[in-house]
């Protein structure tokens, strides 16, 4: 888990930083494995194609208007579960899970199958969920302030660096997105120089090294299924 010399404000600890859940992997690598039922399904996230094509238009304006829901919600929903409700709906709006999903099994995305690739993909979404969701409570305010001009990178790809700051504690965060179907999509987050993709790979090659896909995906599910709170 990610300790940082200064305390991070919830809602930068919430920006889709996996660490604990990577730490929880390699925590339970000597227990016994238990029967689960399959995750739930992630809802679909809308079709790139099927949006507007054009220019995506500003990255910091959209990451602006990001936080702005993501405040509206909090100052408007009456408990905790139907923000955790809202705030999963807004995510599935702008991650590109499957894009997250490739870089974070880099070559061992070829190696799979069209099967296997989709499954992994709803259930690293599912754990991105119910790991982002819980950080969040009702009356949350988070301010937002830019660093460096936007860095381009390969593919028209982008990353944005910001300070988050709720009250008197803040974080540094870097923003990496790509322009698809006419918006813009985030596919990993780096806070306090910790990306969310290079730690997944790092936890879940070692549980492929010593227990294969099948005990890889059985660990996923373990984790999508808890409830976030």
């Amino acid at each position: 888990m990610l300790t940082p010399a200064r305390h991070r404000p919830q809602l930068a600890v919430v920006l889709l930083t996996i660490c604990s859940l990577a730490v929880a992997f390699n925590a339970q690598a000597a227990k016994p494995k238990a029967k689960t039922k399959p995750a739930e399904a992630v809802p679909a996230q809308p079709a790139p194609e099927a949006k507007p094509a054009g220019n995506p238009g500003d990255p910091q304006k959209f990451i602006s208007g990001l936080y702005d829901r993501l405040n509206q919600l909090s100052q408007k929903a009456p408990n905790l579960d139907v923000l955790h409700g809202q705030i999963g709906k807004e995510l599935n709006t702008i991650v590109d899970y499957t894009e997250m999903a490739r870089l974070t099994l880099g070559a061992k995305w070829d190696e799979v199958t069209p099967v296997q690739r989709t499954e992994f993909t709803d259930l690293l979404a599912k754990m991105v969920l119910n790991t982002y969701v819980r950080r969040f409570k009702p009356g949350s305010a988070v301010e937002i302030t830019w660093g460096a001009a936007p860095k381009t990178l390969s593919e028209g790809k982008v990353k944005i660096t910001s300070t988050i700051t709720v009250k008197k504690t803040s974080a540094d965060v870097q923003y990496a997105l790509l322009p698809r179907g006419g918006q813009w999509w985030v596919f990993d987050i780096v806070v306090d120089d910790a990306s969310q993709v290079q730690t997944y790979r790092q936890s879940f090659k070692k549980i492929l090294d010593k227990e294969g896909w099948p005990g890889l995906v059985q660990r996923m599910r373990k984790a999508g299924q808890k409830k976030a709170g």
